[in-house]
């Protein structure tokens, strides 16, 4: 059973911005600090494509995989890029055959695939904006995945895992108040 139309479009959306924001980095980029305060291009890179992984896996299993240990190898520009690539064209792949799935399985908990579709969107976007802020999140993108964040996250689900909101002015794009919403402030940013 395919997925829905509307989940696959804009994980696509998200999928495809953030091959195309790691596509311009250079070696010397991995080293640099990212957006995502206290890791560096290479590693906000890495922890994207290990969580497009896992979703791809608890889509295609039915239940989240117990968390895989980074792997520590020499990473060159090619290859963050070819790993992100090959990350992205899986999880595209996975959420357009669920094969009937509706959810899975997270500790035991039902989690419906919708949503967690919308967290590999959000992974993908939010994060390739970490490693190249220079990219910024396309408006249609960042509007859907707004209209979405309430779906996934809650005061429960941020602690741990996203700063706290940051003010913005009235009037700012999209993909500044996505950011914004998951406490990263494009303002400050390396």
């Amino acid at each position: 059973m395919p997925g829905r139309p509307a989940d696959e479009a804009m994980l696509a959306a998200a999928l495809d911005y953030a091959v195309a924001a790691a596509a311009g980095l250079r070696l010397a980029d991995l080293g640099r600090p990212s957006a995502c305060t206290g890791w560096t291009v290479a590693e906000a890179l890495a922890h994207l494509t290990r969580s497009l992984r896992s979703v791809t896996a608890a889509l295609a299993a039915g239940a989240v995989p117990p968390a895989a240990s980074p792997r520590s190898r020499p990473a060159t520009a090619r290859t963050v890029r070819r790993d992100l690539g090959r990350a992205a064209a899986a999880l595209g792949a996975a959420a357009g055959d669920l094969r009937g799935r509706r959810a899975v399985d997270v500790g035991g908990l039902p989690l419906p695939c919708h949503q967690l579709i919308v967290v590999g969107a959000l992974e993908a976007a939010v994060h390739g904006w970490d490693a190249n802020p220079a990219a910024p999140i396309p408006g249609e993108l960042a509007t859907r995945l707004l209209a979405e964040l309430p779906s996934v996250l809650d005061g429960g689900i941020r602690r741990g895992l996203f700063a706290e909101p940051v003010a913005v002015p009235p009037g700012r794009p999209p993909g500044v108040r996505l950011l914004a919403a998951l406490g990263r402030d494009d303002r400050r940013c390396p």
